[in-house]
């Protein structure tokens, strides 16, 4: 039986796992001024939470300024427990055009992200604009500030295959307007412009460029919907009626929990080459098929409760969004540490906890 910490939102295993895993990296942080865009999000919450955690655990005399839109209304309605922490204050503002703080940062942790969620036609350029400006802003701070080093959570999505389906000539790739300012392109090329205009700002300013290539997550605060597969299929489970896979199922993804992510994260963070990216993400490799009955096994449904509603195509081989994780596991020795299905388990159950409390 998992416990939420008092004080937090987050179990208390989770908390006590990421203090325990970073042992080697609190040393680096004490004393720290971090500045975190993202905060109310899904990274942000848990990034927030267990720097808190461990700050008063440690004794470390960190202070965290979040970044928020609203930070009033996050405190108010969705993170209440976080009003008045000695060690947390707010700005108000979005990154591209957020008031520097005055007190100087030691370390910036860049994790703003705006999908589109609501499918409005004009999140392409909105994200864009929102990719450079927020990047520009914080590479801006950074050097008036003289961080030490300023992580960048970027995306698996920047790797694509190579538009080179004819031989050694290369073809030219985007069909037109559509497939330039289609969701996938978008965000990708975003992502990947956003590391080129880190690292070019730490070379020029002096400060560490640290580029954390993130893939697909499973825990506490996962958006149970949008386009997360994980999300979707927790969220099915916890209706208690079906598990719906919309697609054939053969996709194939890898998940890392939560609180390994932090840990990931604060390490490369401090840990990481400047300007050299490193993937974060899950180990095994699962099916979005065998994903589906995971989950319904470990919230005891029947496997008959899993619908797959397309048929696979013969031959076909399945599409893969999957990490290397060799260049983390050598250069700083980062490991997943909870399994998934534990993962999955610590998901429901907090969710679970959540709706018998609302």
């Amino acid at each position: 039986m998992h416990d939420i910490a008092p004080g937090f939102s987050l179990f208390r295993d989770d908390l006590e796992h990421v203090d325990r895993e970073l042992a080697r990296v609190w040393p680096d942080l004490r004393g720290a001024h971090l500045f975190l865009t993202g905060a109310t999000g899904f990274f942000g919450i848990w990034l927030l939470e267990s720097l808190i955690w461990a700050n008063r655990a440690r004794d470390l005399d960190l202070t965290i300024t979040a970044l928020s839109r609203a930070p009033e209304r996050f405190l108010s309605t969705q993170a209440p427990h976080l009003r008045d922490r000695n060690e947390l204050r707010f700005v108000t503002g979005d990154a591209a055009s957020f008031e520097i703080p005055s007190r100087r940062c030691t370390h910036i942790m860049h994790a703003a992200s705006e999908n589109n969620v609501d499918g409005r036609p004009d999140w392409p350029e909105r994200h864009l604009n929102a990719a450079i400006d927020g990047t520009r802003r914080i590479v801006d701070m950074a050097a008036r500030h003289a961080c030490e080093s300023v992580l960048l959570t970027s995306s698996g999505a920047v790797y694509s295959t190579v538009e080179a389906n004819a031989g050694p000539r290369f073809e030219e790739g985007p069909a037109g307007i559509a497939d330039y300012a289609s969701e996938r392109h978008v965000y990708r090329e975003s992502k990947r412009l956003m590391e080129v205009m880190t690292a070019i700002g730490a070379q020029q300013h002096g400060f560490k460029a640290a580029i954390a290539r993130c893939f697909a997550f499973v825990g506490p605060y996962l958006p149970l919907g949008h386009n997360y597969a994980a999300g979707n299929l927790i969220r099915d489970a916890l209706s208690g009626k079906e598990i719906v896979v919309t697609g054939d199922g053969t996709p194939l993804r890898s998940y890392l929990y939560a609180a390994d992510l932090v840990v990931w994260l604060l390490t490369i963070l401090v840990r990481g080459r400047s300007g050299v990216p490193y993937n974060v993400g899950g180990e095994h490799a699962v099916s979005i098929a065998e994903l589906a009955h995971r989950v319904a096994a470990q919230a005891g449904m029947p496997a008959d409760a899993v619908t797959i509603k397309r048929e696979p195509i013969p031959g076909a081989a399945p599409s893969a969004y999957l990490p290397s994780l060799l260049r983390a596991k050598e250069e700083l020795g980062l490991r997943p540490a909870i399994a998934l299905d534990d993962a999955i388990v610590r998901t429901l159950a907090w969710y679970r906890r959540r709706m018998d409390t609302s």
